[in-house]
């Protein structure tokens, strides 16, 4: 026993000074942790908490008191991380997702009554061909569920998951690698026409000599460099004649209508514009590939039901629309 004892007493202490940093550390302040590491300031990250400032000097206290390290300079109105403060970000986050995720997790998603948020980062043209109808007909079936939709910075498309995004709706050539992916449509350069338009009223396409001779309307938010088109369809696209200038593709039936302007960009996109006013969806003079949108969404969401739910709508819509547009494109 005099022997034991001692063997016992050592085993308990490195038991016990292995344990001490996390039993140390209340785990609520992940919250506080990730929002100074995000926020400019102390404040602004008390705020997105919802926390004093007192109580987030205090939880900052705290934090470098068990990394043994500042995490963060605040000077001057900003914020300087330290390394450790840098390289602790997305560790946080992704600590946070999983967190979420085994919170929230549930076998099956019961849309009539279901309740819950989805955040989707898109661009404004895949909110108003996709997401737009897709959310009218999900509120018709999933009452309970709201939808956040955030602006996709396509240069940077990890910034969409730092704002809390749950799903990704992009080109497939800027998709993260560690995310879930599956494609969901594909995209094609087409032009778009009033359907009284005085030349190509009766057409379904237009030849290369037609678009050269036609005047354009072009909208400063065009996604050709996204589309996949080869050097003779950048070159004719340089050489159009550019009648107008729009401030966005969301106008441009608008201006279309009552007109002999030609716009070109997404076929998906066209095809949407088609179905609700009086503008035609025509042939490109173009050789081109498609360009394939995906979705994605975090590792730790893979099994959410409700998520998994949200992207079939999306499929659903998108195979129906494609159906009754070749059924449009049938009947010629």
């Amino acid at each position: 026993m005099t022997i034991d004892k001692p063997k016992r007493s050592a085993a308990r202490s490195a038991a016990e000074i292995q344990e001490a940093p996390v039993h140390r550390l209340n785990l609520n302040l992940l919250y506080p942790l990730d929002a100074i590491l995000h926020a400019p300031t102390l404040t602004a990250a008390g705020r997105r908490v919802r926390l004093s400032q007192s109580a987030m000097s205090h939880a900052l206290r705290r934090l470098r008191e068990h990394f043994g390290d500042e995490l963060v300079h605040h000077a001057g109105g900003g914020q300087q991380l330290t390394p450790l403060g840098m390289a602790l970000r997305s560790e946080v986050r992704r600590v946070l997702r999983d967190v979420d995720g085994t919170l929230n997790f549930a076998l099956s998603f019961d849309p009539s009554a279901g309740i819950g948020t989805i955040t989707v980062a898109a661009s404004d043209v895949v909110e108003q061909m996709l997401l737009g109808p897709v959310v009218q007909r999900l509120l018709r079936a999933a009452p309970g569920l709201a939808v956040n939709i955030l602006p996709l910075d396509t240069t940077a498309p990890t910034r969409a998951l730092d704002l809390g995004a749950d799903l990704l709706l992009l080109p497939a050539d800027i998709a993260l690698a560690e995310l879930e992916t599956i494609p969901i449509l594909t995209e094609y350069v087409s032009c778009l026409i009033w359907t009284g338009h005085s030349e190509f009223a009766g057409q379904f396409d237009i030849d290369e000599a037609q678009y050269r001779a036609a005047r354009h309307v072009i909208a400063r938010d065009e996604r050709m460099p996204a589309l996949a088109v080869d050097r003779r369809t950048a070159e004719l696209l340089k050489a159009r004649r550019i009648a107008m200038r729009t401030s966005s593709q969301a106008a441009l039936p608008a201006i279309i209508i009552g007109s002999d302007l030609v716009a070109t960009g997404s076929s998906w996109l066209f095809q949407h514009f088609a179905s609700i006013m009086p503008v035609r969806a025509v042939s490109a003079p173009f050789v081109q590939e498609g360009t394939v949108t995906v979705a994605q969404w975090p590792m730790h969401r893979r099994r959410d039901p409700m998520l998994a739910w949200f992207v079939a709508q999306i499929e659903a819509h998108v195979a129906t629309f494609s159906a009754g547009f070749r059924g449009r494109e049938g009947h010629r």
